[in-house]
């Protein structure tokens, strides 16, 4: 499974963006909670969320600074 690519984003509005980040933090902690469990867990997919979550936070940024360009 490959990391998701940050050019997937570009179409992506602020509202979009809030709710995939919610999600996001609500999966990784998630993932926090089957590892202190030892229940099954795979180690990889708490790399590919906070790659996400990363991701959608650069977005946010970006359009947020380019909002106020703008203006």
């Amino acid at each position: 499974m490959a990391l998701p690519k940050y050019k997937d984003l570009i179409n992506y509005e602020l509202d979009e963006i809030d709710l995939q980040l919610v999600k996001a933090k609500k999966e990784l902690l998630f993932l926090r909670i089957q590892k202190a469990n030892f229940s099954r867990f795979s180690p990889h997919l708490m790399t590919h969320t906070r790659h996400q979550i990363s991701q959608l936070l650069t977005r946010k940024r970006s359009l947020q600074t380019s909002s106020i360009r703008a203006k």
